[in-house]
């Protein structure tokens, strides 16, 4: 079958999630934007240039007041939105750095510290952060290793296109 056989497909439109579980002795950090009813682990988008770790310490420290060093992957999440449009999710472990919790407006309304018994079973706590808070509280799973190094985050690949127009950096995390 020729290529000129199938219809052209749609331009995709993906949107990059990260969320970060920070566990402080045995309570977890959640908090909840302005427009949602749930609480979720703090993160948000990554914006265009942005790596999925340096998305994730940005976020965090934006919405919470708290600077942290991303760890271990938890969880990928991916979430049809509709013919055109796409989500997909990365939440890691994270290490305390610095700072206190705190809400910091206009986007967050509350940030709580819940213990995680009560996270595992809290119904105002959303779904997948509620399995992202699990899954931080369980021994380190094994990634696949792989010859590229450069990072302490295990079972991330990156490629970076550099405006120099040099060769793209390739390494897979791990």
């Amino acid at each position: 079958m020729s290529t000129a056989e199938f219809p052209p497909l749609p331009p995709p439109h993906v949107r990059l999630g990260v969320g970060g579980v920070l566990l402080q002795s045995g309570r977890a950090l959640v908090n909840r934007a302005v427009y949602r009813t749930r609480f979720t682990i703090p993160g948000g988008y990554v914006e265009a240039g942005e790596s999925l770790v340096g998305a994730l310490a940005r976020e965090f420290e934006e919405e919470t007041g708290v600077t942290v060093r991303v760890g271990r992957l938890l969880l990928t999440y991916h979430k049809v939105l509709n013919a055109q449009e796409s989500d997909v999710y990365f939440a890691f472990a994270l290490d305390h750095l610095a700072g206190q919790p705190t809400a910091r407006p206009p986007e967050i309304a509350e940030v709580r510290e819940v213990s995680v018994a009560e996270a595992e079973g809290a119904t105002w706590i959303s779904g997948v952060s509620r399995t992202a808070i699990r899954l931080a509280t369980q021994p380190s799973l094994a990634w696949p290793s792989s010859p590229w190094k450069g990072s302490d985050v295990p079972g991330v690949s990156v490629e970076a296109y550099h405006a120099s127009g040099g060769e793209p950096d390739q390494r897979r995390h791990g």
